[in-house]
């Protein structure tokens, strides 16, 4: 299944409980409160809903939404052009 960059930072939002309008690609992950647990349950639900496994080990340090983001895409990307 392909998930956009939109449908992502709605399952962000969701997940991490953050107004979906604050998510910025700019904004720092610090300043909107996003936690280790918070990028595990996207990761998870990612999962769930794309087939694509990601391990927490395999994230990069990132320090905003948009390198996060960026990352995430990259590795659906990846899944979606292996198959």
């Amino acid at each position: 299944m392909k998930i956009t960059e939109s449908e992502l930072l709605d399952m962000l939002a969701e997940e991490a409980i953050i107004d979906r309008q604050k998510l910025t690609r700019d904004a720092k992950l610090e300043d909107l409160g996003i936690s280790s647990i918070d990028v595990i349950s996207l990761l998870f639900e990612l999962e769930e809903r794309t087939g694509v496994t990601i391990e927490e080990g395999d994230m990069p340090k990132m320090e905003t939404l948009g390198e996060m983001v960026d990352h995430l895409m990259a590795k659906i990307a990846e899944k979606e052009s292996a198959q």
